[in-house]
């Protein structure tokens, strides 16, 4: 019966639509008699998308990649118009009226209908925030990461509270994720900023187009090639300034595109590449030990430096005029050294890291001709996409030819075991990991510091997918939209991991585990959206089915099922438009979950855990309630409240009463319920700015994801207690947020000199996130688990750019300031001591468990004799007196709270070309 429903539901439709698009409509009419005019063609260039006008004069071109067109309306009898520029945004129906003249007569300004407010129109039912390419220039951000961060509910990769990993990517139309770690590791690719046309943050996302995410959606659009060959050249630093400032940034960014020359075919190539000395720079505190080597250069950190690669190239190729083929291509490489507390004092040695994303698309649409009514399309996509994960120790640290870049691959020892999966060669010890061993310190004892890391860590994984997705749509008339859609995924999952590679099997290191399997995933949808009027209804349902096949060890079990149906309701009244929405989503589980792991899960538990091949999905329902409204023609107010109900989620389950034996469970619930408030006033008089203030509480009910919640008790009648469920905060429980963005533009004819900037500043604050609190040996919850919170956080970034005309080209001149006011925001705290400092008792725990193990004298003779730490002048530093002491130091030196703390001001000062 399974494999029939199975069937069945790859049988209803054979892919799904994921791209957001908008529209083009409007009406054409007689520019003298005013009446309307029939079977007039509207075309959208450079592509083949047009529409027919209806006997009322109206036409409406569905489908419309997110972009800049230049319209052009042709009646017979009529002067043929052009307007050109006109831009479309996701979701939007840009509505513009022609006016026709039987006479060559100067073509007057297009009327701008109010419902192009996209913030007014109805059809405009998700929480939609859109990020253009002008603002991912305009602002002070790098990547695609940072702009979606400046967006309602966004916490990281969190979306209105959800854990991290409960978001799905669509890439031209094509769903991403990296099914394999979501909840733990990113996407694995990045696009080049200059790449992108737009993206699009969906947090509600009622649309039965969307699946795999129950917290949000990332769209992104890349840019086609132009009709002419243009581009832009940049680089920026942060070098030239002084050491405080300067963390060792260095950024190229390259693009060119246009027509290829062989018919009608254009391209787009861009290329990123960035590189740090110092990669995850934070703003921690000096040491105040005057033997510590930070204190004198407290700045960058050894063995942390990264660079990062990422290239897009793309080829639109019209194929007729009703027909269009886009390939795309995107590569991504990133390669970091990690530092390491522990290694200290060993600054060339150490764990690094390579991760590396691929992804190849093809997109063959079919539109109706431009001369229907009733226009449709047909959007065919098959993508691979492809994320590897290598981590271990280096034989060789690349050289630097300039900055951090080095420009070799890493070569990581045992690499070829790893990639492989040789579980055999695995057994014996590692050539390239050494045996660790105490490193000379400044402190001259034995202790805590060593040469090379105990853990002795080689993984590896391996994410591929090949999708394919087809969707289909109907337009009936203008107010009538009819889509059906479905895909189906073909996986494969390969993980690697061996610890204490220094040693073999035999003599007590862990066994390597390594698993391998074909997973698969399919899903299909039917909606439709109906304009009646001012209302404006879309009903669709999803169906999706997934099989994790996660082996022979783990047994071959059934295809798993989900049916989502979603509904949304959109109204005009009086001067506001008014929101109703709900609808049920649903997400196959992390396929690291599957077998036995380590990994965090929603409750961050850290214990290990095994794997279970018959989890299921999870699910939540979301509703939500928004208004949205235009008091004065330039400010926009959006207000909206939302339900979000979880179900499912993976968390570990203690096996018995052992809480260091768990299992992974489809076993914990929550609740997020939010309000948030959006004000945006548009650019007028070069001054633009939004504010967003987001309240939220998000709590998980979990009765088994802690030992804690197990136990039972005695009352004093001698009664057994089994304590109740209780509801607490789930990680990303951010209750307060306020984002607030402004943007500038001094006229040029103000002032020689000032006029012409460009400017951007952005405030963030937020309240802290939570966290739980133990026991010195953190063995012990001490209250409920995330019961404590972190402190508030800000930040304001900073943003000018000057532009000149030099010889036909556009030149620029920007500096970018980064936490402008050097605010040393916590951002993790010990869980002992609820700061980011140890406790004394950590402290002199730590001390005299290390004098107990090497309680041997220090002799004059030996460097690491310091004269005024022997007390009483013999030449021998022995003894509890004299060498607690300084073990004490060292272990104060070890507990630093370094990544306590987030980052520090940073100052990029850049150049580009435009052409």
């Amino acid at each position: 019966m399974k494999t029939l429903a199975a069937a069945g539901l790859l049988l209803l439709v054979p892919a799904v639509l994921w791209g957001q698009t908008g529209a083009v409509a409007g009406s054409v009419v007689d520019s003298v008699t005013g009446d309307p005019i029939a079977r007039a063609q509207v075309m959208l260039e450079p592509t083949q998308l047009g529409a027919s006008t209806a006997a009322d004069g109206r036409f409406r071109v569905r489908n419309v990649r997110p972009g800049t067109y230049d319209v052009t309306v042709a009646a017979i009898g009529y002067q043929r118009v052009r307007r050109e520029r006109v831009v479309v945004s996701s979701g939007q129906a840009v509505v513009v009226s022609f006016f026709l003249s039987p006479e060559a007569v100067e073509l007057p300004e297009i009327m701008v209908d109010s419902r192009t407010d996209r913030l007014l129109d109805p059809r405009v039912k998700e929480t939609v925030q859109i990020i253009t390419a002008a603002q991912l220039r305009e602002l002070p951000v790098t990547t695609l990461e940072e702009a979606i961060a400046l967006q309602a509910g966004v916490v990281g990769e969190s979306y209105r509270g959800g854990r991290a990993g409960q978001q799905s990517f669509v890439i031209d139309g094509l769903g991403i994720k990296n099914r394999l770690d979501a909840s733990t590791g990113g996407l694995g690719i990045n696009i080049p900023t200059i790449a992108l046309e737009e993206a699009t943050v969906i947090t509600n996302g009622f649309s039965a187009r969307y699946g795999q995410a129950l917290s949000g959606i990332v769209t992104v659009v890349t840019r086609d090639g132009g009709n002419e060959i243009d581009g832009s050249l940049a680089y920026e630093s942060d070098r030239v300034f002084a050491d405080g400032w300067d963390v060792g940034l260095d950024r190229f960014t390259f693009s060119v595109g246009g027509p290829l020359g062989i018919g009608r075919i254009r391209f787009l190539t861009a290329i990123d590449a960035q590189a740090r000395v110092d990669d995850d720079p934070v703003n921690a505190p000096a040491p105040s030990d005057i033997w510590d080597p930070r204190r004198e250069s407290p700045w960058l950190l050894p063995h942390n430096s990264g660079e990062r690669y990422d290239v897009t190239g793309k080829l639109t190729i019209p194929i007729g005029s009703r027909h269009a083929l886009r390939l795309l291509g995107v590569g991504s490489i990133r390669n970091r050294l990690l530092y390491d507390q522990q290694l200290k004092y060993a600054p060339d040695r150490g764990s690094a890291e390579q991760i590396t994303g691929r992804l190849l698309m093809a997109h063959l649409q079919r539109t109706s001709s431009a001369a229907s009514l009733n226009s449709s399309s047909v959007d065919l996509r098959v993508g691979y996409f492809e994320k590897e994960s290598l981590r271990g120790v280096l034989l060789n640290v690349p050289e630097r030819i300039f900055g951090a870049f080095t420009g070799g691959d890493f070569e990581f020892a045992g690499r070829a075991i790893a990639e492989s999966a040789d579980s055999l060669a695995a057994l014996a010890a590692i050539s390239g990991f050494d045996l660790p061993d105490y490193a000379v310190s400044p402190w001259g004892v034995r202790s805590f510091f060593m040469t090379d890391s105990p853990r002795g860590e080689l993984a590896r994984s391996r994410f591929r997918e090949i999708r394919t997705q087809l969707d289909i749509l109907l337009g009936r008339g203008l107010d009538t939209d009819f889509r059906i859609g479905g895909e189906y995924v073909s996986q494969r999952v390969e993980t690697f991991s061996r610890l204490e590679s220094y040693h073999s099997v035999a003599d007590g290191a862990p066994a390597p585990r390594v698993s391998s399997f074909s997973p698969f995933a399919a899903a299909g949808y039917l909606e439709l959206e109906q304009r009646i009027e001012e209302l404006s209804l879309s009903v669709g349902i999803r169906g999706d089915a997934f099989n994790g096949r996660s082996g022979a060890e783990l047994g071959e079990l059934g295809t798993k099922f989900g049916v989502s149906p979603r509904f949304a309701v959109s109204t005009e009244l009086q001067n506001a438009t008014v929101v109703v929405s709900f609808g049920r989503f649903v997400q196959a589980p992390d396929f690291q979950f599957l077998t036995d792991a380590a990994f965090d899960d929603t409750l961050r538990t850290g214990r290990s855990r095994r794997g279970n091949a018959s989890l299921g999905f999870e699910t939540s329902w979301q509703y939500e309630f928004s208004v949205r409204v235009r008091p004065i023609s330039e400010l926009g107010v959006k207000v909206g409240v939302y339900v979000k109900r979880l179900d499912g989620l993976i968390s570990s389950v203690p096996i018995g009463f052992d809480p260091d034996s768990a299992v992974f469970a489809n076993a914990d619930f929550g609740n997020v319920r939010g309000l948030e408030i959006n004000i945006e006033r548009e650019m007028r008089g070069g001054i633009a700015g939004r504010v967003t203030y987001v309240i939220q509480r998000a709590t998980a009910t979990a009765t088994d994801a802690f030992d804690f919640f197990r136990r039972l008790r005695i009352s004093p009648i001698g009664d057994t207690i089994i304590p109740a469920s209780i509801e607490i905060p789930l990680d990303f429980d951010r209750r307060h947020s306020l984002i607030g963005v402004v943007r500038w533009r001094v006229p040029r004819s103000l002032h020689r000199i000032f006029g012409g900037i460009e400017g951007a500043g952005v405030l963030r604050w937020s309240t802290g996130l939570p966290f739980t609190r133990t026991n010195l040996e953190g063995d012990s919850l001490l209250g409920i688990p995330n019961g404590e919170r972190l402190p508030a956080q800000f930040t304001f970034d900073l943003l000018l750019r000057r532009s000149f005309e030099v010889g036909g080209l556009r030149v620029g001149v920007y500096l970018d300031v980064r936490n402008l006011t050097n605010r040393s925001n916590i951002v993790a705290v010990r869980r002992d001591t609820g700061e980011p400092a140890p406790g004394v008792l950590q402290v002199e725990g730590m001390a005299s468990l290390a004098f107990q193990q090497h309680p041997e004298p220090i002799p004059y003779e030996s460097p690491r004799y310091r004269p005024e730490l022997d007390l009483d002048g013999d030449g021998l530093i022995q003894g509890q007196d004299e060498l607690l002491p300084i073990f004490q130091r060292a272990a104060r030196d070890f507990l630093q709270p370094i990544f306590a703390f987030g980052p520090p001001r940073v100052l990029r000062l850049g150049t580009e070309i435009i052409f």
